[in-house]
């Protein structure tokens, strides 16, 4: 990587990307209770998955444009290996009815299809398994939804993403060129 980089979390690309978040998560109230509660129900779920789930895998690719590189990281909740298929678990604490949801909140399920992605990237796979683990804070009820994605799939699914967020980064990086000639 020869050319500036652009760093960004899979979770903040996600949400800018999919207009559902801000890349400043700053602003606004921080209900802190619901994070502690989050925090130990994501680590109760990920040790009650057995032996083999490995928690808080550390992921990360890069991505060379003309003049721009990125540098994607983040965190995939969980990894785990059921019937030959390598699943990414991602866990989302709600406080709302699991049962009544009919699929994966949009965001959430590109998350995890990053974190698939870039394992099924690394470790050359021709295909991988996206989990979306919901869980109520209050009562500890549980829906998941599962879906077995190609690589090939991924990656058109991927490159369609990074695209969006390239033509943003580059916009920045020259502004602040331009800024700094200035």
């Amino acid at each position: 990587m020869d050319n500036p980089v652009t760093r960004i979390s899979v979770r903040n690309l996600v949400e800018f990307i999919l207009q559902s978040g801000d890349l400043d998560n700053r602003r606004g109230t921080i209900d802190k209770d619901a994070m502690l509660k989050g925090s130990r129900l994501h680590r109760k779920l990920q040790k009650q998955m057995g032996g083999d789930y490995r928690a808080e895998v550390a992921l990360r690719m890069n991505c060379s444009y003309e003049d721009l590189d990125i540098r994607l990281e983040g965190r995939a909740d969980g990894i785990f290996t059921e019937d030959e298929v390598v699943w990414i678990d991602e866990i989302k604490g709600i406080y709302g009815n699991v049962e009544q949801m009919e699929e994966p909140v949009k965001v959430h399920k590109a998350q995890a299809m990053c974190y698939g992605y870039i394992y099924a990237f690394d470790r050359g796979l021709d295909n991988i398994g996206i989990q979306l683990t919901y869980c109520n804070i209050e009562n500890e009820q549980i829906r998941r939804f599962r879906e077995v994605k190609s690589f090939e799939d991924l990656e058109n699914w991927f490159q369609g993403l990074i695209h969006e967020y390239i033509k943003w980064a580059r916009y920045l990086y020259h502004h602040s060129l331009r800024r700094t000639e200035c």
